[in-house]
């Protein structure tokens, strides 16, 4: 119990760390978007995503989804007369997902049957390219960092190692996902959007993104070679704020 205890205050240490850490970064990036005209919004919308089955020894897994992920996310974004402007978004994704999976040897393995609340802030840089008037096109190259802000997670993990007779161990698990899923995440996050004016400085925007994990994200249930496949549609509003000697 003990160990429980100092395992769960220094996991709940390293995710505050990482949030003070991200508001230093808004912090040193906000500066930039002070050039020019400033944008801020807010959107909302729908994630489909999954997760890629990997060759990746006697790794094996079955997923099933709840299909009712969603996110909302506030964005700064410099709008200038030039196609080149800076962007970045905070976001907040909600998903839900049972996985099925083993991996092993032929002396010994695991199988895991987890279902999963994830609760994910993520802060995004989007350093934007964009085309048009009034009617706007734009496209970004996009990283990604983020952290739990809350989770769930409930099931089994059941290990056997050959021997006389075969022993086996089960863990059954009912709580936080801290400590059975990455509490640091960093991929890339390319997107396209496109946002009119509907009055005065208001503008609608509609936005898709796609994000991909690059640090590893499934190694408690078997493998670091899964990837999380992101598709993320979004609606929402921008309010321009015009500076006079914006140029």
């Amino acid at each position: 119990m003990r160990v429980s205890v100092d395992f769960d205050a220094q996991c709940a240490a390293r995710i505050f760390n990482m949030k003070i850490s991200y508001l230093y970064i808004l912090f040193l990036f906000l500066p930039l978007l002070s050039i020019g005209q400033l944008q801020i919004g807010i959107r909302g919308g729908y994630i489909y995503y999954w997760f890629t089955n990997p060759e990746d020894g006697h790794y094996y897994s079955q997923y099933d989804y709840s299909h009712n992920a969603f996110s909302i996310a506030v964005t700064i974004r410099q709008r200038s007369l030039h196609n080149f402007n800076h962007g970045f978004e905070i976001e907040y994704a909600n998903r839900s997902f049972i996985v099925k999976s083993g991996w092993g040897g032929l002396g010994s393995g695991t199988n895991a049957e987890l279902s999963y609340t994830i609760g994910n802030i993520y802060i995004h840089f989007q350093p934007q390219f964009i085309f048009g008037s009034k009617f706007k096109f734009f496209i970004y190259p996009g990283i990604y960092f983020g952290t739990i802000l809350h989770s769930s997670l409930n099931g089994t993990l059941r290990s056997w190692y050959m021997g006389s007779p075969i022993v086996i161990n089960t863990d059954s698990i009912n709580g936080s996902a801290i400590g059975h899923y990455p509490s640091f995440e960093f991929g890339i996050s390319p997107g396209v959007g496109i946002e009119f004016p509907i009055y005065n400085k208001l503008n609608f925007v509609f936005e898709y993104k796609f994000t991909m994990n690059i640090l590893p994200i499934a190694s408690s249930w078997g493998s670091e070679k899964v990837k999380m496949l992101n598709m993320n549609f979004q609606v929402g509003l921008a309010y321009t704020f015009v500076r006079k000697n914006s140029k």
